[in-house]
């Protein structure tokens, strides 16, 4: 399967809600019955649509080589971010 089908399975397993890399990986391995032998963070990171949200760095869950992300598409983010609040002026 090639990187750009992946990566559209992977915006509309996102578009309900952020997920891990571990996530993304075993749900990409049962829609297509292979294991990805592929850098899943590297091919997520290639798309601007799809936005690394959070790092977990657990000690024994992952190496330093592929940190455990929480992944959301960009149209997930835009509705799901909060507002700034707007600067009151100080009274002198």
């Amino acid at each position: 399967m090639d990187a750009n089908k992946i990566r559209e399975l992977v915006k509309k397993h996102l578009s309900e809600k952020p997920r891990n890399t571990t996530e993304i990986n075993e749900w990409i391995s049962k829609q297509t019955q292979i294991k990805p032998i592929f850098d899943i963070a590297a091919l997520l990171e290639s798309d601007p649509s799809i936005i690394r949200i959070g790092r977990v760095r657990r000690s024994g869950v992952v190496g330093k080589k592929s940190p455990l992300s929480e992944w959301a598409t960009e149209e997930w983010v835009n509705h799901h971010q909060r507002k700034q609040p707007e600067k009151r002026r100080e009274k002198i």
